[in-house]
């Protein structure tokens, strides 16, 4: 209705514009002609009905203006800017006055007259190298991600497609990933469990208008554990309930998303970033970043979310503090790496950016998510301006606060670290390709993770490697074998000095369970410490050669969350040389 009426009102304008007394039948056949356009256009672009701050509608009086000024000369036979004696040409004026205005609030809205406002969008905490450790939680590293975007795709079609009748009526949605904790029971009550899981979940979307027509509603989502692509699913039914998605993006008329949230009250808000995702309970949502301008028509920053449920179209906002748990990222991409880059170009302000470059930095090329637990950030590395895969220290972003920390280390950024691991004889023989790393904490030491890929698009390795070293870098078909030859790589470049703040260090005296080799690296099982594996190379500790079951060994270690575990010394006491 309030699309309706801004049309109304535009129509109105453009026919005050071009009205003539004698032309009055022209004037209205083309203002009903430019209400139905108007109602078309606004029907489907559905622009933010707010004058300050967002320039959708300005452009709509722009263009009506225009048009009207356009059909009142050339009904009036008048096309110049000056004013004659009838006052005819004084259409044009009131575009150009439009015209003049977007451009101005523009230009005043920049970062070259609030240069210090825009800087400080962001507010950045600079933090001890240690703390990275208090920060970011150490996880298991069978629980770090090994599904990309690509493969998670891959996988839920494949799915999909083993239903015939299903997949000629749907496809696969857009997939997001989130972290979750929570229960449910799908199809058949099996029941799936959650414990800060990280997961890849997607709508099934009508694929065409005429199977919307015919099926009003989808059968329900896909759903793939992002550290492990066998556990696909296909979700129909939660808690013994049949799932009816209708609030989609391939809905269409009142069951589009985007026009449900604008038809519900929501038709003056800023809105972006679509995501689907699932609460606790595995009942499905849509989740919108709520924005608004901050410093005239710029600088947009997210003020809290809106969640929309698929099924019964209950549509609630909420602030950034009373966001739901499941909710793990409020703040766009887009404008969290905006906020960066000001951040780093705009502290001696707004010409320094441009010409002299003092002390400007910027993000490194792409941003990724990282997941502790319970926890959600964006990360970037943070580079000198114009510098070519060194980095000057990285960002961890709370993914729903914005509270920003800044670690001043010089290392590696993803694209080059990604080259680095391509460049190891493991990845190079086989023309594997790395993935996007994914920032770990491995040992207390900030870890790029990536899995290899083959030309089929399947996992064929994987590959740890330090931030703060390049030459700190381990590969291998498992992630057991990739992570052992990382904390080897470690070992040998002088970079495992930095403890683990969930590592606590061990010594003690243990019986020899059993002992096997791969290469010159060591895989030690001890009687007193079950459910542990330990590694070792005789590259450091020689008496691994000779040690059998039932040998007492004194060793020292860190034990933390990992299974397995390097070793930081080893000798063998049941033998002497």
């Amino acid at each position: 209705m309030m699309y309706l009426l801004i049309s109304v009102l535009l129509t109105a304008a453009f026919a005050g514009i071009s009205f003539n007394k004698e032309n009055k039948k022209s004037v209205m056949w083309f203002s009903a002609a430019m209400l139905i356009l108007m109602c078309v256009i606004n029907y489907f672009s559905m622009p933010v009905l707010n004058l300050w701050g967002y320039y959708g509608l300005w452009v709509e009086v722009l263009f009506v203006t225009l048009c009207g000024a356009i059909l009142g000369c050339m009904v009036n036979g008048t096309w110049g800017l000056e004013w004659d004696g009838e006052g005819r040409a004084w259409r044009f004026y009131i575009p150009l006055g439009v015209l003049v205005f977007m451009i101005g609030a523009g230009i005043f809205s920049s970062a070259a007259f609030h240069s210090d406002s825009y800087n400080n969008m962001l507010k950045v905490d600079e933090v001890n190298f240690e703390q990275f450790s208090s920060d970011v939680d150490v996880i298991p590293v069978d629980k770090m991600i090994v599904t990309d975007h690509d493969l998670a795709r891959k996988v839920v079609e494949d799915r999909l497609e083993e239903d015939p009748g299903l997949g000629s009526r749907c496809v696969v949605g857009d997939m997001t990933m989130q972290q979750l904790t929570g229960s449910f029971t799908i199809d058949g009550g099996r029941k799936l469990e959650f414990d800060n899981d990280v997961i890849w979940v997607a709508p099934l979307e009508h694929s065409g208008f005429w199977k919307w027509v015919n099926n009003d509603v989808t059968p329900g989502y896909m759903l793939v554990f992002a550290n492990d692509p066998t556990k696909t699913y296909k979700i129909t039914e939660i808690n013994g309930q049949p799932l009816k998605l209708r609030y989609i993006e391939s809905g269409c008329f009142g069951d589009d998303i985007e026009r449900k949230i604008r038809k519900s009250g929501y038709a003056t808000q800023g809105i972006t970033d679509f995501n689907f995702e699932i609460d606790e309970n595995g009942r499905p949502y849509w989740v919108l970043c709520n924005h608004r301008p901050t410093i005239g028509f710029g600088a947009r920053d997210a003020k809290g979310v809106i969640t929309v449920d698929c099924q019964s179209g209950d549509v609630k906002q909420y602030t950034i503090d009373e966001a739901p748990d499941w909710i793990d990222h409020i703040q766009p991409e887009e404008f969290v790496s905006r906020q960066i880059k000001w951040w780093g170009e705009l502290k001696h302000g707004w010409w320094n950016s441009l010409f002299a470059q003092r002390d400007v930095q910027e993000p490194t090329p792409g941003m990724v998510l990282v997941y502790s637990e319970g926890k959600c950030f964006w990360y970037t590395g943070v580079q000198s301006s114009g510098s070519d895969g060194a980095t000057s220290g990285f960002m961890l972003i709370d993914a729903r606060n914005k509270q920003t920390r800044y670690y001043k280390v010089s290392g590696v950024n993803e694209q080059e670290a990604s080259r680095i691991v391509e460049d190891q004889n493991f990845a190079k023989a086989a023309h594997y390709s790395a993935t996007s790393p994914v920032l770990y904490n491995v040992r207390g030491v900030p870890t790029y993770f990536m899995t290899l890929k083959g030309e089929s698009g399947n996992v064929t390795g994987y590959a740890f490697m330090a931030v703060t070293n390049r030459q700190a870098v381990g590969v291998g078909k498992s992630k057991r074998e990739a992570e052992t030859n990382y904390l080897q790589a470690m070992k040998r470049t002088g970079n495992d000095s930095i403890a683990d703040g969930s590592v606590k260090l061990e010594v003690k005296k243990l019986t020899v369970r059993d002992i096997t080799n791969e290469q010159d690296t060591y895989y030690v099982l001890f009687v007193e410490v079950p459910g542990k594996e330990f590694t070792g190379s005789s590259e450091f500790f020689r008496e691994l050669k000779w040690t059998k079951p039932g040998d007492q060994v004194e060793v020292t270690y860190g034990e933390g969350l990992s299974e397995v575990i390097p070793l930081d010394t080893f000798d063998n006491i049941s033998f002497t040389f």
